[in-house]
This record gives structure tokens, C-alpha cells and sequence, in this order.
């Protein structure tokens, strides 16, 4: 069966709320709402820059560093939620295809107990953690893609690095990236919610 790779965080599961309230814990005078920071972050204005604009009081290096150390920890992945639909998606495209999750976590260990207490492991023929080690693309090569897999990710460095492992990219714009920048990297599909996978058939990536 023809695979896919899906990234986890913006494209199966919300992360916004772990990522804001780590924000706001390290930023502790933060006064920018969780959609005010949404706003920023979608629009691929990062963390260096957000400091400079707003909190050049505070060391981007002393942030990021405790960004690093804390965005895995287990007190901040309670805040994680599956998107609705990301269980009935997974439960569908199990019967057509090999499901590998790809992810750039850290904590290979912290990963494999969230996705159990999100009861989602179980949809997953291979789980891929970079773990600060390897790059997606050296992951999906080492998994012996053909022109037939598709990466599904909410992010332009992953849709680089699908189109450099000579794979099919699909962006989702309800995570990390709007569509406009998503758009901007020119994935070979960009849809808006996980269900219109239902309606993606092998035979489109055959011609």
C-alpha cells in the first residue's frame, strides 16, 4: 500500500494552547491574548521576533533554551487536543494505506505516552522521531518512499523537505502556518481540514 506520513503537531493535534501557555509561563508579563499570539505565529512571525517586538526586555537565547526544555514536558502536553475529526480521518485511511506518523518531537518516550492517553497510537503502522537527530527528509528516505507516498503537514519545512524526498506534499492550514503562507511553498495540495483526505484517491497521484 502507498503511504502516509503524517506530521503531529498543527496537523493531527492542536498544539496551540501548550505552546501559549508555556509562552505566557516563561513571558510572565505577557500581555498578548492566545489569538493575538496565534496570529503572529501563523503568520511565521517566530519567537526571536516577538521578543524584539514586545518583550525586548527578555534574552531570546535564555527563552528558548527553557522553550526547549519544557515544550515536551508532560504538565504542558495535557494541553494538547486532537483535531475533531483526526480520529475518524486515521480510522478511514487505515483500510488504503500504510499510516507512519513523522514528527520532530524530542522525547521519543514522552511522544509514545501521549499518544496513548490520546488513544491514537494505535493507527500507526511506524512512528518516525527525529529527536533532535535527523531531519524528516533523511527519515523519509530511510523508509523507502516512492512518487506515490504524500506527506500531509501544516508546515513549509516539511512540505521542503517531502518535495526533496521526491514524495507528494499536502499542506493543512489549521495549524502552525495560514494558508497564505502555506501557499507559499507550493505543496501539491493544501486543504483546510483533515476530512478532505476522505477524498483523495491513490489513482490522483498515479497520473
Amino acid at each position: 500500500m502507498n503511504k502516509l506520513f503524517f506530521d503531529l503537531d498543527g496537523t493531527l493535534l492542536d498544539a496551540s494552547d501548550r505552546m501559549y501557555n508555556l509562552f505566557c509561563d516563561l513571558i510572565p508579563n505577557c500581555n498578548l491574548t492566545k489569538t493575538e499570539y496565534w496570529d503572529l505565529k501563523r503568520n511565521r512571525i517566530n519567537h526571536q521576533k516577538i521578543l524584539e517586538q514586545y518583550f525586548p526586555n527578555y534574552n531570546f537565547k535564555d527563552f528558548n533554551e527553557n522553550w526547549m526544555r519544557l515544550i515536551e514536558d508532560k504538565r504542558y502536553l495535557l494541553y494538547d487536543k486532537l483535531y475533531y475529526n483526526t480520529v475518524e480521518v486515521l480510522n478511514y485511511l487505515k483500510n488504503n494505506y500504510t499510516i507512519i506518523l513523522i514528527t520532530a518531537r524530542q522525547s521519543e518516550e514522552n511522544l509514545i505516552a501521549e499518544l496513548d492517553d490520546l488513544n491514537i497510537k494505535k493507527y500507526f503502522d511506524k512512528i518516525l522521531v527525529t529527536k533532535q537527530i535527523y531531519t524528516k527528509e533523511e527519515l523519509l528516505n530511510k523508509n523507502f518512499c516512492t512518487q506515490y507516498d504524500t506527506i500531509i503537514s501544516d508546515t513549509g519545512k516539511d512540505i521542503i523537505q517531502g518535495k526533496a524526498a521526491n514524495i507528494k506534499t499536502i499542506g493543512i492550514s489549521h495549524g502552525f502556518l495560514s494558508k497564505k503562507i502555506l501557499e507559499e511553498y507550493n505543496p501539491d495540495l493544501i486543504i483546510d481540514d483533515l476530512n478532505e483526505l476522505k477524498a483523495i484517491k491513490e489513482q490522483q497521484w498515479k497520473k
